[in-house]
């Protein structure tokens, strides 16, 4: 990567401009990263386990869940890009690795299964699981049951270690249905000397068999979905927690502030957005013009030119920003003096910003 672009797409300044983004406009996506990949195999196991007439519907939000009563899964957004999960590493100091993914979307593809054929409902189900009163209202607010779990008990399975299977039965059995899912063919032996252990399992190889080629009780609503940060307009920064000072140190091409001063932020009435042009359009359809005059009058090189321009239509659309149509002159002046200034200090220093 040449010079300029480097120092305005380095990872250092992209980085920033993620920690200084909402969370709804992250450029995240369920089908990217290490989540993405773990959802693709995840459906790959369902149609080998021919359980697709159950087809969970994922979402991003802050972290993994299932929604009471839905097959809605929530997967984690800072799990589907790299520089992310850079970051949440960096500041939480914890990250799941590619196989956790998939274990915990596993375990929630339990808890979707069992609300799907609202299993909670059969009575060999209560009774192999042990339910008492109402499934959903006596579920634990905090995680306390470590206090009380039993690390010697045999009547749980315990893929990660944490006796998450005894917090309370909709866990057990997602547990249970994880383990199974993960190890179809060996459970038996993996748990022959877990009595409790291996008749939940066996009820979960049943209850599959027995439903599998039938169609779910539930009619799911996609829209029922917890903190998803569609709706989020707090920063990764503040999700985070992070202090931001030393990428503002580091970081050699952010721009947004300056973007900020030359355009507006488009307007939420539809009835005010046909008077303005989005900026990144605006940049794109004069990037001939600015790079002509750029070059004649400071004599920059056309390719560091070019990096900058790029730089900003990218920029102002990740910030939606636009000018008022009656400001289209003024606005190309002050894009060819401002740019001019920066193409003249990155000849004389290296660096477009000082």
């Amino acid at each position: 990567m040449r010079q300029s672009r480097h120092l305005l797409f380095g990872s250092k300044t992209t980085k920033l401009e993620l920690l200084l983004s909402p969370l709804s406009r992250l450029p995240v996506s369920v089908e990217d990263g290490p989540a993405g990949e773990a959802i693709r195999l995840l459906r790959e196991d369902l149609k080998r386990v021919k359980l697709e007439r159950i087809q969970p519907n994922f979402y991003l939000s802050t972290g993994y869940g299932t929604v009471e009563g839905t097959t809605n899964i929530a997967v984690g957004f800072y799990d589907t890009n790299p520089l992310i999960r850079e970051l949440h590493k960096e500041f939480r100091r914890w990250l799941y690795t590619p196989e956790e993914i998939l274990a915990t979307l596993r375990h929630e593809t339990g808890h979707a299964f069992c609300y799907a054929y609202k299993l909670y409902r059969r009575k060999d189900f209560r009774e192999t699981f042990n339910v008492r009163g109402h499934f959903f209202h006596t579920y634990p607010v905090t995680n306390r049951y470590v206090e009380r779990a039993n690390p010697w008990s045999r009547d749980y399975v315990n893929p990660s270690g944490d006796h998450y299977a005894q917090k309370h039965p909709d866990d057990d059995f997602a547990e249970t249905f994880c383990v199974w899912f993960t190890s179809r063919r060996s459970w038996r032996r993996q748990y022959r000397l877990f009595p409790g252990a291996l008749r939940k399992l066996d009820f979960v190889d049943s209850v599959v068999r027995e439903l599998r080629r039938t169609d779910p009780e539930l009619e799911n609503d996609p829209s029922l979905q917890d903190e998803p940060i569609s709706g989020m307009s707090m920063t990764l920064a503040q999700f985070l927690k992070a202090n931001v000072r030393r990428y503002r140190r580091l970081a050699t091409g952010y721009v947004d502030g300056d973007l900020r001063r030359i355009f507006h932020k488009t307007p939420l009435r539809s009835d005010l957005q046909r008077n303005y042009l989005p900026a990144a359009d605006f940049i794109r359809e004069h990037q001939p013009f600015l790079m002509r005059h750029i070059s004649r009058w400071v004599k920059a090189d056309p390719l560091a030119a070019k990096d900058l321009l790029d730089k900003y239509q990218h920029r102002a659309k990740e910030l939606r920003l636009s000018l008022h149509k009656r400001e289209r002159e003024i606005k190309l002046l002050e894009l060819v003096s401002y740019i001019s200034e920066r193409c003249t200090l990155y000849q004389s220093s290296g660096s477009f910003f000082g």
